[in-house]
């Protein structure tokens, strides 16, 4: 499995987000899937408005992207363009098995969500089904803002949105997050490491020797700082 990395500059630079930021914001999102990339493709010179399958970057990734393979990126309107754009793209991915997370929406637009035993709709049946229905409608290019409205109206009703499940719970049948025991004693071990002055980085290899859980040290600082006792 190759881990790839798309960074868009908006040529425009109306919504130019820098290189280094986004960056930074890809590693720690795919670290804390125990992923790092072995790829990171820079798109420059193209406004938001040229189709993702138009750009060079962008027709380079997929040409010699496979099975298996998972991409990230920042900002799903970076990749989506209009909503027929979208379903084609995301349709292309699924055929391949390629997962496509993008950070804005804290998931995989493409294949449905799995995370150690557990398995949830996730986001990807969200969107593929909203890009649907706009593809069918007049297009207006806010078929981000239809995504966040039927977003808003599931975790109103409390239900698990997608994205990485958070360490230490795990998804019930009716869809809500719940503790996992097995893994918040994980954490605890984790806490009392931390407070005995273990760095990070010493915390995570001990996981992954103990445990064999491959976290990064940005990850088990996250870990913790959600966990920290009151």
């Amino acid at each position: 499995m190759t881990v790839i990395g798309y960074i868009f500059l908006d040529a425009s630079r109306d919504n130019l987000i820098p290189l280094s930021l986004q960056q930074q914001m890809l590693e720690e999102y795919a670290g804390e899937l125990g992923l790092r990339f072995d790829e990171l493709l820079v798109e420059q010179s193209y406004s938001p408005e040229t189709s993702f399958m138009e750009r060079a970057e962008g027709k380079r990734l997929l040409e010699n992207v496979e099975d298996g393979d998972t991409v990230f990126t920042s900002q799903a309107k970076w990749v989506l363009g209009t909503a027929q754009e979208a379903l084609l793209l995301i349709n292309m991915l699924k055929d391949k098995k390629v997962s496509l997370f993008c950070l804005d929406l804290d998931g995989d637009i493409v294949q449905e969500a799995e995370r150690k035993l557990v398995v949830s709709q996730g986001i990807a049946g969200l969107v593929q089904s909203v890009c649907g229905a706009l593809s069918v409608r007049m297009e207006s290019g806010h078929h981000g803002a239809a995504i966040r409205a039927v977003k808003a109206r599931q975790k109103k009703a409390g239900k698990y949105l997608g994205g990485p499940i958070p360490f230490g719970f795990q998804v019930d049948g009716d869809g809500r997050l719940q503790q996992n025991g097995d893994q918040q004693i994980i954490i605890d071990k984790m806490l009392s490491m931390k407070e005995d002055r273990w760095s990070y980085r010493d915390i995570a290899r001990k996981m992954q020797e103990n445990h064999d859980l491959k976290f990064s040290h940005e990850g088990i600082r996250r870990i913790l700082l959600k966990n920290q006792k009151k």
